[in-house]
């Protein structure tokens, strides 16, 4: 069976179903492009309209190539010399569409930013255009010189150096104002230490955990 298909139809629904049936696929689970539209009615009298349709089933393999285009059209804009790989693509029992793509190039600094802002933007830029694509169920994760993996390391390190300072004096230590992304990890790093609670503080995007001896813990949980 292909998972691309061209029909044509008196409307897009009219032949998307066609699609649909011929594909064996629920509608849902195919993303579309108009090719032609064309009215072939006179005042009212003739055939009416026709629509042609190119129908696509919603996989990992299309929704990776999706990702990639896009995020090589923005760097490509940006005036950035990389390549962009698909690292791995994998559909989860959610029926959630994971795709990991790997950014390959020079200046890899320029393209991670402060703490990772940049790519945190190219990655929800291109989860943008690709669950617009195919109605949602996407996540995109981008990273350059496996950049996501040694952070969630650094902070994990972080995280426990900071919590035999609180245990040791007894008071509650803060971190430096952290995305939710990386809130999530200290708190995860520190979830089973039973000397210690960990608590969310500020407002806005950037937040700061707050890691507190269990004398003085009220309350815990990422956030």
């Amino acid at each position: 069976m292909t998972d691309v298909i061209e029909k044509e139809g008196k409307s897009v629904e009219n032949a998307l179903e066609k699609a649909s049936n011929e594909l064996g696929v629920a509608k849902e689970d195919l993303v579309y492009e108009v090719l032609e539209e064309t009215d072939r009615s006179f005042i009212g009298i003739g055939m009416g309209k026709k629509v042609k349709i190119r129908a696509m089933v919603k996989t990992p393999e299309a929704v990776a190539d999706t990702a990639k285009k896009a995020l090589s059209t923005i760097l490509e804009y940006m005036g950035v010399d990389a390549v962009v790989e698909v690292k791995d693509k994998m559909l989860t029992e959610d029926d959630v569409i994971h795709v990991y793509l790997e950014i390959i190039g020079d200046g890899s600094g320029l393209l991670i930013g402060k703490h990772g802002a940049t790519l945190d933007a190219f990655q929800h830029l291109v989860n943008k255009i690709t669950n617009r694509k195919f109605s949602g169920n996407c996540n995109i994760h981008v990273d350059t010189e496996n950049y996501r993996k040694k952070r969630e390391e650094n902070l994990t390190q972080l995280a426990m150096r900071l919590s035999e300072k609180a245990k040791k004096t007894r008071k509650p230590v803060s971190l430096v104002p952290l995305s939710a992304k990386d809130r999530k990890t200290v708190h995860m790093a520190l979830k089973e230490d039973k000397e210690i609670q960990t608590k969310s503080t500020g407002n806005g995007l950037l937040k700061r955990v707050v890691i507190i001896p269990s004398k003085h813990a009220t309350q815990d949980g990422p956030n």
